[in-house]
């Protein structure tokens, strides 16, 4: 009789193990999987970030392609009207006794650069008005791009967690509770209400300004080239310098404007006033429309403490510069002449004479007209992803994948006939458990490696300045695609949600 009943105490305890080792397997299978899914979402939602990043990245390189091809116009117009000017004057210099052969020398040459300067003009400028179109539409589709990835990305990433989930265990399944749980946390990374990780900034009405679009238009006017930002050159002999003056600012969020100048500054000394003679001017714009049409001046005003005075500051230059306004072509040549006179439409009275039929003689010549500028875009709000550490609740959006099982599935002595006692005796094992379940966090969070050759971080830090490395830690955002996934620990607050708070320990 001892005998049996040593018996039937070790087999009761070896169903115990198989029991215990049973639900052990399965709840590590189910741990398993819901991390596969946490991570997969977490990893469909940093590469959603990314290609925002991207798409933001080209917005960018194009509207400096834009601003190259304003600046290259405004160029060309003050190279026309420069050699008109000078073919009328040497037209009569040429007439002086003595160096009158050479001033004809210099005439006839140049006619022959004003005759190649207006047949550039006349083929260059449909074909920017062209380029700077499709630019500006590309950019729109851009946008629109980033935007229904990063407001729809979350359908994509449910679905993923889903397939994950089931490849990794087909018992599993996201109940009702989880779905709701993953949809908040998605919701939340995506849409742009007063606690969500991303803002949406729109582009606000005609004359007005917005903190976050003027750090998109920072951004651009930090990408600019050097021709661009600013053309200015200086050649001097003696008391007589030559200052050229010339850049291409975005003056409102959807308006390029570009003024470029040339004169001749003869030095008096004192009490006498210097002597500023014009001797070559234009500019030119790329707006939607111009009805009415947009003034060269007064420019830019983004400059100073402020961001309000004239000018334009760089933010990533030493010491955060003012930059004046296209170049410094801001003297009274420029707001006179440039102003009235941007695309070589040169008024005719005496000395002027007709310069040639390639030239445009028309004001409007020097707008091109259907460029929209600046689209809404979004960002990360500010105070999240302003540090990579993962203790830090803030880094990144967090996605909560609570899968559950049915207790048969483990395949406990319960669940397999033969193993344990008969149904109804009091041998037999009940477990009061139904489901087993488990949960896992995954989170996206911005690492851009600073110390690493690849990724390092090149900033010039004047125009036309050779790039120095920036070891400065960069905080998250839409410009740069280092956003990445990481498993975390779940929060308490995930955990009182799936109605499992006393297990706060984990799973």
């Amino acid at each position: 009789m001892l005998f049996v009943v040593l018996v039937s105490i070790l087999c009761l305890g070896l169903i115990l193990v198989f029991d215990t080792g049973q639900s052990v397997n399965k709840k590590v299978q189910l741990v398993n999987s819901a991390d596969a899914a946490a991570y997969s979402v977490a990893v469909q939602q940093a590469r959603t970030l990314n290609f925002a990043a991207y798409m933001n990245r080209g917005r960018v390189a194009n509207e400096v392609a834009v601003a190259q091809l304003v600046s290259i116009w405004s160029w060309t117009n003050y190279l026309h009207t420069h050699t008109a000017l000078f073919i009328e004057a040497l037209s009569w210099l040429k007439y002086i006794p003595y160096v009158g052969a050479i001033f004809a020398a210099m005439e006839a040459a140049y006619k022959v650069v004003e005759v190649v300067v207006g047949g550039v003009r006349t083929v260059y400028r449909p074909l920017a008005a062209t380029a700077i179109q499709l630019l500006d539409g590309l950019n729109g589709l851009l946008a629109g791009a980033a935007r229904t990835f990063v407001r729809w990305g979350g359908i994509e990433a449910a679905q993923i967690a889903k397939d994950v989930l089931q490849k990794n265990d087909p018992t599993a399944e996201i109940d009702a509770t989880g779905w709701v749980v993953l949809a908040q946390q998605l919701r939340n990374a995506a849409s742009d209400g007063p606690n969500s990780f991303l803002q949406k900034h729109d582009v606000p009405g005609r004359k007005r300004r917005t903190a976050g679009m003027d750090r998109y238009r920072n951004v651009v006017m930090e990408s600019r080239d050097h021709f661009s930002a600013d053309r200015s050159q200086r050649n001097s002999l003696f008391i007589i310098s030559f200052p050229a003056n010339g850049g291409t600012d975005m003056v409102d969020y959807d308006r390029w404007a570009a003024v470029d100048i040339l004169r001749m500054k003869i030095n008096l000394p004192w009490p006498l006033s210097d002597i500023n003679i014009p001797l070559g001017w234009g500019g030119a714009q790329a707006v939607e429309n111009t009805s009415p049409r947009p003034k060269f001046f007064p420019g830019i005003r983004a400059g100073g403490r402020s961001g309000r005075g004239n000018g334009w500051r760089a933010y990533y230059h030493n010491r955060r510069p003012t930059y004046r306004q296209y170049g410094g072509a801001t003297n009274w040549i420029a707001k006179r002449m440039a102003e009235t006179q941007p695309s070589v439409n040169l008024y005719k009275p005496f000395p002027y004479r007709n310069i040639t039929q390639r030239t445009y003689t028309k004001r409007n010549d020097a707008y091109f007209t259907g460029y929209q500028g600046l689209r809404d875009y979004d960002d990360v709000r500010k105070g999240f992803a302003e540090n990579p550490d993962a203790d830090n609740d803030k880094a990144g959006p967090i996605f909560s994948v609570y899968v559950t099982s049915d207790r048969r599935n483990a395949r406990t002595s319960q669940d397999i006939n033969g193993i344990g006692g008969p149904a109804g005796s009091d041998m037999e094992l009940k477990s009061n458990v139904n489901k087993i379940s488990a949960i896992s966090t995954a989170q996206v969070y911005f690492n851009r490696a600073p110390y690493s050759a690849l990724f390092r971080r090149m900033v010039p830090r004047r125009w036309n300045g050779r790039p120095s490395s920036d070891d400065q830690l960069e905080m998250g955002n839409l410009f740069s695609p280092y956003w990445q996934a990481r498993l975390v620990e779940t929060p308490n607050s995930v955990y009182t949600k799936v109605g499992i708070g006393s297990l706060v320990t984990g799973p």
